[in-house]
């Protein structure tokens, strides 16, 4: 397979964005394109690419802006040059066109993890009709503090700045999960996963776990509204394949309940082929645990059905 890395720059407003992408080496039977999660960059996914690409499906992810090495310098961890949620998807959409065009005729499916999973879902309503299915992977579920939220972040950001990195807004988004973690592990971030490598990893990298700015969390609050409102689905492919993946002690999905009232969210909008799996023993990143080939074998098997 042939491994690609290059920057891109995005149509909204010139930022450079980095993508990678992975070819396998013959038979292209479609594209997998990934939406990475909060504070963490598109190298974490490396491993499920290569094994999709062995199977035959080309590749891609990009740091979202922000992120990776999709931001103008280290002061924009967490900074996304827009406060409205929509260029991020925007990105991602410019993207797939990107890779259509280089590889026209085949199947796209499109991931997304956690954050990752709100930007898919804003994708959604909007470009349809650019994806073959799409996978939803650890997505946050309905928060009633979501406006709570986005008008703190204004007040805030018109005191502090937009820059500013609020320890308030991180309470109100997922500081209630390192409570949890550590209860469960010790550790503030062994919510992630059970598997401790991976969070070993994550804490000693210097491009995940950063906290965001008021600007990224007007972002990320954005998402979450936008995901769970009502208004503006036109749906067009009601048959369009959607899997909904989880693990089942992963706190951002708060219960099982509230997981399924999530697929059941898009049922109501119009779409009627959705698919739930529930990993026992797992948490948050169902890609990064110990037994992650499960959940990689049931992936493929569903984008090859």
């Amino acid at each position: 397979m042939k491994r690609e890395e290059f920057t891109i720059r995005s149509h909204v407003d010139d930022l450079e964005i980095s993508v990678i992408t992975m070819v396998p080496d013959t038979g292209i039977r479609g594209i997998v394109q990934f939406s990475h999660g909060m504070a963490e960059h598109k190298e974490r996914y490396l491993d499920i690419m290569t094994y999709l690409t062995a199977a035959g499906y080309v590749t891609v992810i990009h740091d979202h802006r922000g992120h990776g090495r999709s931001v103008k310098s280290s002061e924009d961890f967490g900074f996304f040059y827009d406060d409205t949620g929509k260029a991020i998807v925007e990105d991602l959409n410019q993207i797939t066109l990107g890779v259509k065009n280089m590889y026209s005729g085949v199947p796209v499916i499109l991931f997304g993890h956690s954050m990752g999973s709100l930007v898919v879902r804003n994708y959604l309503k909007k470009y349809e009709a650019d994806i073959d299915k799409l996978i939803v992977c650890g997505s946050p579920s309905r928060n009633p503090l979501v406006l709570a939220g986005l008008i703190l972040s204004a007040i805030i950001g018109k005191i502090r700045g937009d820059h500013f990195r609020s320890g308030l807004l991180y309470k109100l988004s997922i500081g209630g999960y390192e409570k949890v973690s550590k209860e469960r592990t010790g550790t503030a971030n062994g919510w992630l996963c059970y598997n401790e490598e991976t969070v070993e990893a994550y804490e000693k990298d210097e491009l995940c776990g950063f906290p965001f700015t008021v600007n990224g969390y007007k972002n990320l609050f954005n998402l979450l509204k936008n995901a769970y409102s009502p208004a503006g689905w036109n749906v067009h492919k009601p048959d369009l394949p959607i899997l909904f993946i989880a693990g089942k002690y992963d706190p951002v999905i708060v219960s099982e309940k509230a997981w399924n009232e999530a697929q059941a969210f898009l049922k109501k909008r119009g779409y009627n082929n959705i698919k739930g799996i529930l990993y026992d023993d797992m948490s948050h990143e169902i890609l990064n645990e110990k037994q992650n080939k499960i959940v990689y074998a049931d992936m493929l098997k569903w984008i090859m059905e």
